[in-house]
């Protein structure tokens, strides 16, 4: 969520059964502003909160010019107050995806994770067993992969609100106005929160009438298994759709019909739901 619209966002946590307090919103606001100042950034969201054993992280990240995804910046804070850069480990594989053991709390924490043996298959496709797959991990390492890999993975917004600019730049559409009713049914009409690795021309073909700067961007219909990976609900009340992801349990996004209010954030303990293609 944008710092700018942080107060009046929050209320939409309450769909995820979260909240902020009184005193978490004037301490956050506060201190991301200063780090705002003191990064150089153009613009700074409110991620959310991992919950470790021990302790918990609240989790920002920032942009220091127009487009959103070039030198994008992380951020943890344990007190609210101070703010710690997260850095690109210079060694990280893709296997910490799957450890399973819950955030200590420490940033300083090593974790020795054992995934068990690897296996290879043979010509006769029989599977042979290898060297079994041993690391360490520092804690912080772990929370700069995993806040990636959700942003990454999950984070959604409705259609419009990225814009590809003539320069290239993937900046927020100032002229956004939302999606209406019919729409945000669709989980087509959501957009990751990332730059497009699809190509373009996938992307542009799913659409009659498209845009070119505002098709060009991956939609959330093609994550595995498609159609199943997000629980979508509607507060008919308010007309708010609320999308849920099964992936990462804890991370939501949010849009009010025909209106430039949405957003996203992350509650949860930062481990992937790896049995959600056993349960859809």
């Amino acid at each position: 969520m944008n710092l700018d619209n942080l107060f009046d966002h929050v209320p939409y946590m309450a769909y995820a059964f979260r909240t902020l307090s009184t005193e978490e919103r004037i301490k956050l606001e506060h201190s991301l502003r200063i780090l705002q100042r003191a990064q150089r950034l153009n613009s700074v969201y409110f991620f959310g909160k991992l919950e470790g054993i021990d302790g918990h992280y609240t989790l920002a990240f920032g942009c220091q010019g127009w487009d959103l995804f070039k030198n994008r910046k992380l951020f943890y804070t344990q007190n609210l107050y101070d703010w710690f850069l997260l850095l690109e480990p210079k060694q990280w594989s893709e296997d910490w995806e799957y450890i399973r053991h819950p955030f200590q709390g420490d940033p300083a924490f090593k974790l020795e994770v054992d995934l068990g043996p690897g296996y290879t298959l043979d010509e006769d496709q029989v599977p042979i067993e290898g060297d079994r797959s041993k690391f360490w991990v520092k804690e912080q390492d772990r929370l700069w992969y995993v806040m990636t890999r959700i942003l990454h993975e999950a984070a959604l917004v409705p259609r419009g609100v990225l814009y590809h600019s003539t320069e290239g730049e993937c900046i927020v559409n100032p002229f956004f106005g939302g999606i209406d009713l019919n729409e945000s049914t669709n989980i087509v009409n959501y957009h990751h929160f990332r730059k497009p690795i699809n190509g373009a021309r996938e992307n542009l073909l799913k659409r009659a009438n498209c845009s070119y700067f505002l098709d060009v961007f991956d939609s959330a219909d093609d994550v595995t298994p498609e159609q199943k990976s997000f629980v979508v609900t509607r507060d008919r009340e308010r007309d708010v759709f609320v999308l849920k992801s099964l992936h990462w349990p804890g991370m939501s996004s949010f849009h009010r019909v025909n209106s430039n209010v949405y957003g996203f954030f992350y509650f949860g303990d930062g481990r992937k739901n790896w049995d959600m293609l056993f349960m859809v």
